[in-house]
């Protein structure tokens, strides 16, 4: 998944080639948390020292689904923020940071509780990054590929099991939060038919 990437600049000119250059850092942080949905970088430089020149900011909101986070670089904190790479490369470090921390967190907090409703995929739409889950009162879920945890959205078929917490979004409910916890018996017998006829 691609990251959903806005970049703003204030007080200095746009440049083509800094916004080539946060893009790919950008990139590098969906290697490290594949659930960043959106990123907005704001690169600013607000302060004109007499002597020092500028020192730019940066600041960098990432969304995930589990809620957001800002990462942000004072000026006057670093004089080496008088080289707009250095200023990036700092703003990215710390976000880098934060989302190993935001990763742990959600890896503890990941041991669910038996509370939490399951329901069985009934489809699943892997190019359109959604699937739709049949819980055991036979109401339909739409869950998306951003809630399912540690990534592993491309590895949900059709049968599997998924414990979930229920939300209300836009067009009804939804589920976050979505764990993979096994394949319904129904479903089982027909993978082993299909492994056994490759």
């Amino acid at each position: 998944m691609t990251i959903y990437t806005e970049i703003a600049f204030r007080d200095m000119e746009a440049s083509p080639a800094v916004e080539e250059l946060i893009r790919r850092r950008v990139a590098k942080l969906e290697t490290v948390f594949s659930q960043v949905a959106a990123c907005r970088v704001i690169v600013e430089a607000p302060h004109k020292h007499r002597i020092r020149g500028n020192l730019f900011h940066v600041r960098i909101d990432l969304s995930t689904p589990q809620g957001e986070i800002v990462s942000s670089r004072d000026v006057g904190v670093n004089v080496a923020h008088e080289q707009l790479n250095v200023a990036l490369r700092d703003a990215f470090a710390a976000a880098r940071k934060q989302l190993l921390k935001h990763k742990e967190k959600i890896r503890l907090d990941y041991h669910l509780p038996d509370t939490l409703p399951t329901g069985i995929v009934k489809d699943i739409f892997h190019v359109d990054d959604y699937g739709i889950l049949e819980t055991s009162d036979g109401r339909e879920i739409y869950f998306h590929r951003n809630s399912v945890v540690e990534g592993n959205f491309d590895k949900v078929t059709v049968g599997d099991i998924l414990r979930f917490a229920e939300e209300l979004g836009e067009k009804g409910p939804q589920a976050s939060s979505v764990h993979a916890t096994g394949r319904h018996k129904k479903y089982s017998g027909t993978d082993q038919l299909r492994e056994g006829s490759a």
